[in-house]
């Protein structure tokens, strides 16, 4: 993969906005200050994307209790439900009683936060939290 092309851009800014950005850096453990507004550029342009409803991929991650009543054929239904959207699940036990699962979906950003809070809904479910980035996943092939 070849290495983006990179511009470089000279701003002016608070002395009090530097010395906040520089305590992110540390606290965030970025590698530079380009690094830190790189990221916050983007993850403000993913929020403008998602209030835009464009297609996106995400990942669910849900934390749930593995003795939650029939939790989890409710998240195999849900999966089944949305098969479009979800395009993969990754289910790790963590202990004897908590399950971590990761979704991976794809679709409209509005879509998948619907879906996102279906999921995150269901009882038994301790913890759910959806990210969403402004990429979209290669076309699967087909066969012929």
């Amino acid at each position: 993969m070849a290495k983006p092309k990179l511009t470089r851009i000279s701003i002016t800014v608070p002395e009090d906005t530097v010395t906040s950005l520089d305590q992110k850096i540390v606290e965030e453990h970025y590698e530079s200050r380009s690094q830190a507004i790189v990221d916050m550029i983007n993850r403000h342009l993913i929020h403008q994307y998602t209030t835009e409803n464009s297609v996106m991929v995400g990942t669910l991650t849900l934390l749930y209790r593995r003795d939650a009543g029939n939790i989890r054929v409710y998240l195999s239904d849900l999966q089944q439900q949305f098969l479009e959207q979800v395009i993969s699940s990754l289910h790790i036990q963590l202990d004897d009683q908590k399950i971590l699962e990761v979704i991976l979906l794809q679709g409209k950003s509005n879509t998948l936060r619907q879906i996102s809070q279906q999921f995150i809904a269901l009882k038994g479910v301790i913890k759910g939290h959806l990210e969403l980035m402004d990429a979209v996943m290669p076309p699967l092939q087909q066969n012929e």
